[in-house]
């Protein structure tokens, strides 16, 4: 079932909003334009009106497809941490691309949403037809990286914050302009965010138990987060995980990334066999956000490529 929420028709100015039934929840997602499917998953804190600086510029041959993920601004949000592990926030997006009878996609994430991607990849092979990742490891990665790697553990105790009681009076509704300062000020003050984007996350983040149910991803993660001072990895060190990807796979990575260590990018590559890697040395966290007419550029370059290997890898140097 989808539901159209918007008063007028798609465009890259104004994309249209609707509602969809999947998997038991319904999902706002935002659509615009026609032609290739790309579905656009976000991460934390964020939301489907985030693409906003890429979505306007990746042009026509594309149907841009945006979901407020599980428990962000106007989709549902179950109450329990346990209707927020990795497999049913895949199943969400299966049952997504099922109800609009899309046979394949393009599929797009970006920090949380990257997750999610690579594990959809690797689960339903068949309903992708390219991955793109910007700044994401898969889970096993992260996990492996977290356990036998120092920098990236004492980088990752956010996580550990994030799940805590403590956290609970910091990361909520009340706190949203303190939170727009946390999250967005840097972008802000560069002015790579108008006032409406700024708008739309205060509405995202003064939704009713908005924050409780973003933060249960982390919470329902199957992630072990030892200190950050721990001397010994909790598991032995047997190698890098290999990922089970047929698909060809784009890795758009801001160098300048404080949530993640800079050889995050080579330890996915080398667990995914047709990984090609793109870093941008200017861009952050968020390289849709700090550099979107490259990321624009690199992502048409991969959906309209006659194949994985007529995709110039070394096109690119940031």
């Amino acid at each position: 079932m989808r539901q159209d929420l918007s008063l007028h028709g798609g465009s890259s100015a104004s994309p249209a909003q609707h509602r969809i039934a999947t998997n038991s929840i319904e999902l706002d997602y935002l659509e615009q334009g026609e032609g290739a499917p790309l579905l656009m998953l976000h991460g934390f804190p964020d939301h489907a009106a985030s693409w906003r600086p890429l979505a306007e510029r990746l042009g026509s041959g594309i149907r841009q497809l945006a979901p407020d993920q599980r428990g962000y601004r106007g989709s549902s949000r179950p109450g329990a941490v346990q209707d927020y592990r990795i497999e049913t926030l895949v199943r969400d997006l299966l049952g997504m691309i099922d109800a609009l009878e899309l046979e394949q996609v393009h599929l797009c994430g970006h920090d949380w949403g990257g997750v999610i991607a690579f594990e959809f990849a690797e689960r339903f092979p068949e309903r992708i037809a390219g991955l793109i990742v910007l700044n994401a490891p898969p889970a096993r990665i992260f996990q492996h990286m977290i356990l036998h790697h120092a920098q990236q553990r004492a980088a990752s105790q956010y996580i550990t914050l994030l799940r805590s009681e403590a956290a609970d009076s910091v990361f909520c509704e009340a706190q949203a302009d303190a939170l727009i300062e946390r999250f967005l000020g840097d972008a802000i003050r560069r002015k790579l965010l108008t006032s409406r984007d700024i708008e739309s996350y205060r509405d995202a983040w003064t939704q009713p138990e908005a924050w409780s149910a973003m933060r249960a991803w982390y919470r329902a993660a199957p992630f072990v987060i030892p200190p950050a001072d721990a001397i010994t990895a909790l598991e032995p060190d047997i190698g890098l995980p290999v990922l089970a990807i047929a698909c060809p796979v784009l890795i758009i990575w801001g160098e300048r990334d404080t949530v993640f260590v800079p050889s995050m990018p080579d330890m996915i590559a080398s667990a995914c066999p047709h990984a090609r890697v793109i870093r941008l040395p200017e861009a952050g966290h968020v390289p849709h956000r700090d550099a979107p007419a490259l990321c624009a550029e690199l992502i048409r370059d991969f959906i309209f490529a006659d194949s994985a290997a007529s995709f110039d890898k070394d096109q690119y140097h940031g």
